[in-house]
């Protein structure tokens, strides 16, 4: 990156327009958290402007604390339809029926952001520009001419592939044909991404691998680390046989793990061991999730949290019974940072380098899944041992900065020879 052209405005740092679809602030999701603690550490080497939508409900603080990861912050009035709500699942069924970009891009799309993202992009004072998500590439995809600078999707998911295991597991007919809409529609826009994006980035090589070699895209640059902060959480010593989930609650993959862990798997767990409890910590549990809570005494949905340590605290064992999800996840990195044993399925720890046996049980079917669980509340020691092994590996092996850099060597290749 050539950063002569800044020199004269007194900062010698690249610039990047980082495009996002939120504020980050509450840092109460995994890929809010990846983008954020990146952002800081990428920050350290160029200045960022980052543009987002400030929805009705985004607080004061939000724009506030947004100094935390970026230089300057520029956002736009919009109110895409919340998860759940009658405008929300109007806005789905003619998306589906006539639109031809997936709905999870597609409501963010703004006249107003595509007007304030030329102008950006005219000033000349960006040297990259970065969708962060898939679902940020709206605001580019149908932009003539394309953009004058370099630009790059950090593919924090293969997004097609969460859909198409969404249409798998789907039951209700009308629920099927609405994922597998989605699913077409969004592996159309990530043709459309691979073929006109100057480069794109992924989270896994896992994930680099299908972008590259099962669908051909001649513009990955490759992937970055999953991180943790592990100074930021105190190992649990909580010897309670009590679980823990953590994620997001209006998620379309963490509500279906939930729902089908309760009733799939935890009423094996409960017949042998009696004492289980179980904690689901995430935002906007939908009504669904709450219900688990107020159908069975053993289990607590905790909504929105602050703080996530004193819950993690109050557990010995984080389980992740994934089946649709996609790209990495950092709550695996973060429950055993906190000093957890994990029972997670494949879907779950897939694309980290996670071995079965060593640093966590795997297992997908609901049986196996359960008997995983109970073998580590019988077996307290190799519960123990699991937990302090892993927490020394992520602390060793993954940090934030680690990730950041890479993140950045990899945008140099999208940028021109002699820059």
């Amino acid at each position: 990156m050539n950063p002569s052209h800044l020199e004269s405005a007194g900062d010698s740092r690249p610039r990047l327009l980082w495009v996002n679809v939120r504020l980050l602030h509450p840092l109460n999701g995994g890929d809010r958290l990846r983008t954020y603690h990146m952002l800081r550490q990428i920050k350290k080497h160029c200045r960022i402007t980052y543009v987002c939508p400030r929805a009705p409900h985004d607080a004061d603080e939000a724009v506030q604390k947004a100094m935390e990861y970026c230089d300057e912050l520029i956002t736009f009035p919009h109110d895409p339809p919340r998860g759940g709500t009658p405008r929300f699942y109007a806005r789905v069924l003619w998306n589906c029926l006539t639109g031809s970009r997936p709905f999870a891009s597609q409501k963010y799309y703004s006249n107003q952001a595509r007007e304030l993202i030329l102008a950006e992009l005219g000033n000349q004072k960006h040297d990259l520009v970065i969708a962060d998500y898939l679902m940020s590439w709206i605001h580019f995809a149908d932009l003539h001419p394309a953009p004058p600078i370099p630009s790059i999707v950090f593919q924090h998911n293969v997004e097609s592939l969460i859909w198409q295991r969404h249409t798998k597991a789907a039951g209700n007919p009308l629920r099927r044909w609405i994922c597998r809409r989605e699913w077409e529609m969004t592996r159309a826009f990530e043709d459309h991404a691979g073929s006109h994006a100057t480069g794109q980035i992924a989270v896994s090589e896992e994930e680099e691998n299908i972008f590259r070699d099962e669908r051909g895209m001649n513009n990955v640059l490759g992937w970055v680390p999953t991180g943790v902060d592990c100074d930021f959480f105190t190992p649990s010593t909580c010897t309670e046989p009590t679980l823990a989930f953590l994620g997001s609650m209006d998620w379309h993959a963490n509500v279906d793990a939930v729902e089908h862990f309760v009733r799939h798997s935890y009423p094996g767990i409960k017949a042998r061991c009696p004492g289980v409890r179980v904690i689901f910590i995430g935002r906007n549990p939908t009504p669904a999730i709450r219900a688990l809570a107020a159908e069975d005494s053993s289990i607590e949905v905790t909504g929105t949290v602050d703080d996530v340590r004193p819950y993690l605290a109050r557990a010995s064992i984080m389980i992740l019974p994934l089946r649709v999800g996609g790209g990495t996840r950092i709550k695996v990195f973060e429950g055993m940072a906190a000093g957890l044993a994990l029972v997670s399925t494949r879907i779950g720890t897939e694309g980290l380098p996670v071995v079965d046996g060593e640093h966590a049980l795997l297992a997908d079917e609901p049986a196996a899944f359960a008997d995983a669980v109970v073998s580590l509340i019988q077996n307290p020691a190799r519960r123990s041992q699991m937990a302090a092994l892993s927490r020394d590996w992520v602390r060793q092996n993954f940090s934030w900065e680690t990730a950041a850099l890479k993140f950045l060597q990899l945008c140099r290749k999208a940028l021109p020879a002699n820059t």
